[in-house]
């Protein structure tokens, strides 16, 4: 039950609980508290920012609260799923230009917003906001993002208390980002194959997880190639394991040095790669799979025993469907992916020969 002297005064407003009168306030930080705790346990990203976008809502209320982040090199958006809702709207911006269009060293009130932000696209239903506040998110001194809240509560501009408090939750926001991305930058150490340096196959499906994520927004969807190095099998004594080590890693540099900071590769099978391709074009598919196979087959190694060994390289792919990014788990979809082009690869499947091979 709630007890209000006046609908002004927030001070005034209780609820009552087992019979006690609690400020409304007191049940605010209660629950701020815990949702700070929340996000100090968080292991995703997303759930992290629906998190701080939650302390908003409950410090200033509002009836839409957006979030912009800058990420000019893609390091938030990789580790962001858009599986889901959350309680506003999280924008990744790589081009600091519209930040600093808004930016402001302390939070600001306009009571206009609509003259300010008719050329940004702040608010999606920008008709129904009399006013907004702008928060600006800075780590270590620069800015690197903004918190827009459509329609606040007057109060939270005009007490300096409940203004602070709000300053001071949004101020923890990039320090709880930071140390979540240093933590899955250490996690990533499980997934890294120790004899070449890239991913192994599960940090491959973890790139390819989310980049299936991406492409449901932008519906791009990503290339899947297997590359198999035939001719290692054999090489099993102690000094033709450290050869066979030394072609693994030459490989997959050889792979890596053409690849694009957006795609991966990573060693999948004993002698084995897989390669994830963004944004590859359907009918460039054949000429990328035969660059790579042309790189690396046919080489002539020295097997450690007096003798030389032809390298000889195997492959399939397996393009991402549009039927296959409207539904289903992201994870169960690379792993599907990654095992259909390495499928192709053992059966020889006729459909990843190239023009180059006929």
């Amino acid at each position: 039950m709630i007890h209000a002297e006046s609908a002004m005064a927030d001070s005034t407003m209780y609820v009552e609980d087992a019979g006690t009168l609690a400020p409304v306030a007191d049940a605010a930080t209660v629950q701020l508290a815990k949702i700070e705790h929340q996000m100090i346990t968080a292991t995703e990203l997303y759930d992290l920012l629906d998190l701080a976008l939650s302390g908003v809502r409950q410090l200033a209320s509002g009836s839409f609260v957006e979030f912009w982040l800058h990420d000019p090199v893609d390091e938030l958006d990789r580790h962001f799923d858009p599986v889901g809702v959350v309680s506003g709207k999280v924008r990744l911006l790589t081009d600091s230009f519209d930040l600093m269009n808004l930016y402001s060293e302390e939070p600001s009130w306009d009571r206009t917003p609509g003259g300010v932000y008719k050329d940004i696209e702040l608010f999606e239903n920008a008709e129904t906001v009399e006013q907004s506040m702008l928060i600006p998110v800075e780590d270590q001194g620069v800015l690197v993002g903004s918190i827009h809240v459509a329609n606040p509560r007057t109060l939270v501009m005009t007490d300096e208390r409940q203004l602070e408090a709000l300053q001071s939750f949004v101020a923890k926001v990039p320090l709880l980002i930071n140390r979540l991305i240093e933590m899955n930058r250490i996690g990533d150490f499980v997934l890294l194959d120790p004899v070449t340096n890239v991913a192994n196959r599960a940090g491959l499906i973890r790139d390819l997880e989310r980049e299936i994520n991406r492409a449901r927004r932008n519906k791009r969807p990503p290339l899947v190639v297997v590359l198999r190095l035939s001719g290692l099998e054999h090489m099993n004594n102690l000094s033709q394991r450290h050869i066979q080590s030394r072609v693994l890693r030459g490989a997959a540099s050889q792979i890596a040095a053409g690849l694009r900071d957006t795609d991966s590769v990573g060693r999948i099978g004993l002698n084995s790669f897989g390669i994830m391709v963004v944004d590859a074009p359907e009918e460039s598919v054949p000429a990328i799979v035969t660059r790579w196979h042309q790189g690396l087959n046919g080489k002539m190694i020295d097997d450690g025993a007096g003798g030389m060994v032809e390298l000889n390289v195997q492959r399939g792919f397996r393009l991402c469907s549009v039927e296959q990014l409207g539904s289903g788990d992201a994870v169960e979809i690379a792993a599907e992916l990654l095992q259909e082009a390495d499928n192709d690869v053992a059966a020889g499947d006729p459909s990843v020969a190239t023009e180059a091979d006929e």
